[in-house]
């Protein structure tokens, strides 16, 4: 009788006892990936959906490798750079102080473009036009013409007027000391380790410097407006015609011969952006480009003229092509991807296997020739999995490693995974230990009546 009440006890244990599935025992198909993976039940939140990507970025400098030996490049300071993600692709002295020139008025337009509306009308004064030494670049404006901010940007960035500058400077400011202190303390916001500017043009002084870094995080910044972008890659522009000036024949062409089809250093890609020259300063550049969705920002300073060789072109044709050549942007995983398969045990049986999905596309600069076989990749999942799950549901990250570039997303549920009926499972439960009951109130009620009769029995017999 103990023997069987033990067995009938054991079993209604067992019928009750909860269902888990552990991620190391969740039947894992290796074959799909088999890189390493990293356990953490803090990564697994009950119920969160990704509706939106969530991708995190990180450039690790010391992880890149330079796919062939770079060009020699003769200007003294050099810094080119993707700005979607960071990557640096060549410095030469990049946070060394150098005279700007006429790149200076990079910071300038965007000064006016976070200010001013590109509609509102200038009047050029006499001091403007005083203030521009003889020699520096000029579009013929006049003390008195009322010009639009849109115009005078124009002027000041396709044939680098510096009367421009003293202009738009005296529109936003009031005064060209007072912008040279907006300018320096706009810099500072951008990141900018090295510069200080007097004025709004780049005409020399021994104040007026910065680096070539600090011109690629203001050339970034500005890239962000379309009004620079249409200006800077425009071959040329006539000033308009006015009450002071009534003929429209102040007609400039850009300074930056890449964007010039005439010129050997023509390049169709490069979209601007601003050069610069002063005897101090020697020949500096800042250009952007972009070919099959690479974007670069490259800035090379204190170049010189051999000849009929311009190193600020010369250089920067040659590096823009070494990057093209050798670099470019591409998908190193697809949205959907399958990444792993677990097996749930507490699903129902038409719904027990998790398809583990990427969330998201990666796409990535990468090395010519960079494939999925040489990118390494690093999973990171919950320690257990355990149902409901709702499709699209955030289960873990993963890492994509390609070049010092670091991408991580979420790693997502494909499909849905529905719980066992569990109101039935308990209902059986409550039922099984019901009669389980039963039968040991039975069981026990039995034993005591064979009991009795056995010792009536006796009784009885002794009686005779």
């Amino acid at each position: 009788m103990k023997k069987r009440i033990s067995v009938i006890i054991l079993t209604l244990c067992l019928l009750l006892s909860p269902v888990v599935s552990h991620a190391e025992k969740a039947g894992f198909h290796p074959d799909i990936y088999d890189g390493p993976v990293t356990f953490s039940q803090s990564l697994y939140e009950d119920g969160e959906t990704a509706d939106e990507p969530r991708v995190t970025f990180e450039y690790a400098p010391d992880e890149q490798k330079s796919p062939s030996p770079a060009p020699e490049t003769g200007c003294r300071a050099v810094y080119l750079a993707d700005p979607v993600s960071g990557k640096v692709f060549y410095e030469k002295n990049a946070h060394e102080k150098m005279y700007p020139a006429s790149t200076t008025k990079i910071l300038t337009a965007l000064l006016v473009l976070e200010n001013c509306d590109p509609e509102d009308i200038v009047t050029v004064s006499q001091r403007a036009i005083d203030l521009r030494p003889a020699g520096y670049q000029s579009a013929n404006l006049r003390a008195g013409e009322k010009l639009s901010v849109y115009t005078l940007l124009q002027a000041l960035l396709i044939p680098s007027a510096n009367e421009a500058a003293y202009a738009l400077a005296e529109h936003v400011s009031g005064s060209v000391e007072a912008f040279a202190a907006l300018c320096n303390e706009r810099a500072s916001e951008l990141g900018c380790e090295n510069l200080h500017f007097v004025n709004p043009n780049g005409v020399h002084s021994e104040d007026h410097y910065c680096t070539a870094y600090d011109l690629y995080l203001i050339a970034k910044e500005c890239r962000k407006y379309d009004v620079f972008n249409e200006i800077t890659a425009t071959q040329s522009f006539t000033v308009p015609a006015t009450d002071i000036h009534p003929a429209a024949d102040r007609k400039y062409t850009n300074t930056n011969e890449l964007l010039l089809p005439s010129s050997k250093y023509y390049r169709s890609y490069c979209s601007g952006i601003k050069t610069g020259h002063t005897a101090a300063a020697g020949e500096c550049l800042v250009s952007s480009s972009c070919k099959d969705n690479l974007n670069l920002i490259c800035v090379v300073m204190g170049g010189k003229i051999y000849g009929r060789v311009n190193e600020r072109f010369s250089d920067t044709v040659k590096l823009l092509d070494y990057v093209y050549d050798n670099y470019s942007y591409k998908k190193i995983a697809a949205g959907g991807k399958l990444i792993r398969q677990v097996n749930i045990d507490n699903a129902v049986s038409d719904t027990p296997v998790l398809d583990i999905i990427l969330q998201t596309d990666i796409t990535t600069v990468a090395p010519v020739g960079t494939g999925e076989d040489n990118v390494e990749t690093e999973i990171a999942l919950p320690g257990e999995f355990k149902a409901p799950i709702q499709k699209n549901q955030v289960l873990g990250r993963i890492t994509y490693k390609v070049d010092g570039l670091n991408y991580s997303l979420n790693l997502v549920a494909g499909n849905e995974i529905i719980k066992k009926p569990y109101w039935l499972y308990n209902s059986l439960v409550s039922l099984a230990a019901a009669l389980t009951l039963i039968i040991i109130v039975i069981s026990v009620r039995r034993a005591k009546i064979k009991k009795a009769r056995r010792a009536y029995a006796l009784k009885r017999r002794q009686a005779r």
